[in-house]
Parts: structure tokens; sequence; C-alpha cells
């Protein structure tokens, strides 16, 4: 039996933005599965076009992520999680880490760390939690 743990990720009218600097650093493909312009959704017509659905895939990663509906804030997490990357290539490890930090906050360098492995973690620009990880080569 198969089982995979997806990500659903919600932004505040920024998702396709979002999931578009995603999908450039991780070389994926992006669906827009739906849109708000669907009417039994009633949202504002300048609100018709954000991303009801979507989803990208890079390797055999899923992420999906959707706009919070119209006046609905995201909430926010008190930074218990994170989206964690786990790579066999360092090199690759930094500038996934360094693409993702672009307009974010580093919270802590990619680095070799005490336990042998380059670690870093980081908030990026849309608020989301990143820790990029590659064992020691």
């Amino acid at each position: 039996m198969t089982m995979n743990l997806v990500p659903y990720i919600s932004f505040q009218g920024n998702c396709e933005e979002a999931l578009e600097f995603y999908k450039a650093i991780f070389n994926g493909k992006m669906t827009i599965e739906q849109r708000y312009d669907v009417p039994e959704m009633q949202a504002p017509e300048e609100y018709r076009d954000k991303v009801l659905h979507a989803s990208l895939q890079f390797g055999d990663n899923t992420i999906l992520a959707c706009d919070t509906f119209p006046g609905q804030q995201t909430k926010k997490t008190s930074g218990d999680v994170s989206l964690s990357v786990l790579l066999e290539d360092r090199e690759e490890g930094r500038r996934i880490f360094n693409a993702l930090a672009e307009g974010g906050k580093v919270n802590h360098a990619y680095e070799k760390q005490s336990w042998g492995d380059w670690h870093g973690n980081l908030t990026d620009k849309y608020g989301m939690r990143w820790m990029v990880n590659c064992e020691s080569e």
C-alpha cells in the first residue's frame, strides 16, 4: 500500500505567484485545477481569477495550494511546521536554499552543521518556513 503525505498550503491572493516561484526553483509542473470563477463559489468579480485549487509536482513530490476565500485571513503557524527538502547534492541544496531565501528571511544559513550534515532554514517571501538538508558527502 502506498501512502503519501502532501502539504496543502494557503495564500492570501498570491497563490499563483508563489507556485510559479516554487516551480522555477524545483523545476516543477504547476497545474491550476480550479479558480474562484465557478458560480457556486460566489466570489467577487475581482477575485475570480484567484486559485481555488492547484498542484505543484516536482520529482516524486506534490504540494497542493489555494488562495483563501476573499475576506478570510491565512492562518500563520506558530513556526512549528516547516517544509523540509532532503537532498543528496550539497551544491543543489545551496542553490535551492538561496533561491527560496530570495526576498525572505534566513533563520539559519545553509552550512555544515555540528552533526556533519548541511542544513539551513528560512522563511520565504510568502511566509512559508523551509528547511534544506543534505547528508554529508
